[in-house]
């Protein structure tokens, strides 16, 4: 009977230490699995970050690559801000022909659209011609309404009328159609 009882000790010993090992086992496993899923998750949100990341890299270098396409474009565009600097680069363009201009009127076109300036400018013929055609080149967009051209008759030494070089003036009705209010 001893003989019987150390072997069912032995057995129960036996299956105490299994069922602790098949427990620590199962306890491992679950423990390794759940790693193994919090480093899936992980890898996917680097990934994740990574494209994210890799997006935003390639908007900033598209953003830089279009801020000069874009100011390039503005630089057509007259805001009410820079009205003066466009008034001024009207003047000077006039200057730049052998001309002399002022701005007698100006304001908002009745349309809404642009804005309207009358522009009067005196010199010689051909300084108003080369004048037009800076203003028909220029960067900005402009719409001609109407331009007068007048002279005045001057008589050369030797006594003949005198249209080239004389004084001449004109006056450009113009809208500025890319402005912004």
């Amino acid at each position: 009977m001893k003989d019987k009882n150390k072997i069912f000790i032995k057995i129960f010993m036996a299956l105490i230490f299994n069922a602790v090992f098949v427990g620590s086992f199962f306890y491992i496993y679950n423990n390794i699995n759940t790693k193994n899923q919090n480093a899936t998750d992980l890898t996917e949100q680097v990934k994740t970050e990574s494209i994210r990341r890799g997006k935003i890299s390639s908007l900033n270098s598209e953003i830089k690559s279009i801020t000069r396409e874009r100011e390039k474009l503005q630089s057509h565009f007259a805001k009410s801000s820079d009205i003066v600097s466009f008034l001024d680069n009207l003047q000077s363009m006039a200057t730049s022909v052998g001309a002399t201009a002022e701005v007698s009127t100006l304001g908002l076109s009745k349309e809404g659209v642009g804005l309207d300036v009358e522009m009067k400018a005196t010199g010689s013929f051909i300084s108003l011609h080369k004048l037009l055609a800076l203003l028909e080149n220029s960067q900005y967009q402009l719409s001609f309404s109407s331009i007068r051209f007048d002279t005045t008759v001057s008589n050369n030494a030797s006594g003949a009328i005198d249209t080239v070089t004389g004084k001449w003036s004109a006056v450009f009705d113009l809208t500025l159609l890319s402005f912004e209010n």
